[in-house]
């Protein structure tokens, strides 16, 4: 939602109009009364338009890139991720954002290969709202995650570290040798502890140790 906010506001100030439009859908979804699935696809649409050219998607997905990781990176998640890959650990990022942008992030943290919610494409190459599979997210994170190690972990014998913020992730960590809850707090603390997960925060931790 931030990424269509500010989208919005760098490439056409007047879609600032249609922020009630998207708090309805917002409530819709906070209600159930639809999925991400549905969510997604008509919030970018209300926000960018019904397609996004390839080059207007690469600036904006790089300008996105270059305001926001400095901010929302921790120093601790930039040192982890220096040591995992100075450890020799190939770097996937895996997320639910879409794939037209989630990639410059990635791109900027150095990451090998990424995994996220997948956009069709019109006959000229252009991002469209609608997904082209299911959300990248949960249990479908899980299977695309998956779905990348067959391909590139030789013979199923890599050793996998996870991190993660949200319980969503659950499944995904499932299929790790570490799987990280990152944050603090009794409540995820307690969760760790049930799930048999290890606990990190990036505001006082650099990462395992």
């Amino acid at each position: 939602t931030l990424f269509l906010l500010w989208a919005a506001w760098r490439e056409a100030p007047w879609r600032v109009l249609l922020l009630p439009a998207l708090a309805a859908l917002m409530i819709g979804y906070a209600l159930r009364l639809y999925g991400r699935d549905r969510f997604k696809p008509a919030a970018i649409r209300l926000m960018l338009g019904p397609q996004i050219l390839p080059a207007r998607a690469a600036n904006l997905a790089a300008r996105f890139a270059e305001w926001r990781v400095p901010r929302d990176v921790p120093q601790g998640a930039q040192a982890c991720i220096a040591r995992d890959r100075a450890e020799g650990y190939r770097l996937l990022m895996a997320t639910a954002a879409p794939e037209f942008y989630a990639g410059a992030i990635a791109e900027a943290l150095g990451f090998d290969a990424i995994v996220a919610t997948k956009h069709r494409r019109g006959a000229d190459g252009s991002w469209l709202p609608l997904l082209d599979g299911e959300n990248c997210y949960g249990a479908e994170k899980a299977r695309r995650v998956t779905e990348w190690l067959d391909a590139n972990a030789a013979g199923g014998t890599a050793h996998i570290r996870a991190y993660s913020d949200h319980p969503s992730d659950a499944p995904t960590f499932a299929l790790a040798n570490e799987p990280w809850l990152i944050g603090r707090g009794r409540n995820l603390a307690r969760l760790a502890a049930q799930q048999g997960w290890r606990m990190l925060d990036f505001e006082t931790t650099a990462g395992p140790g």
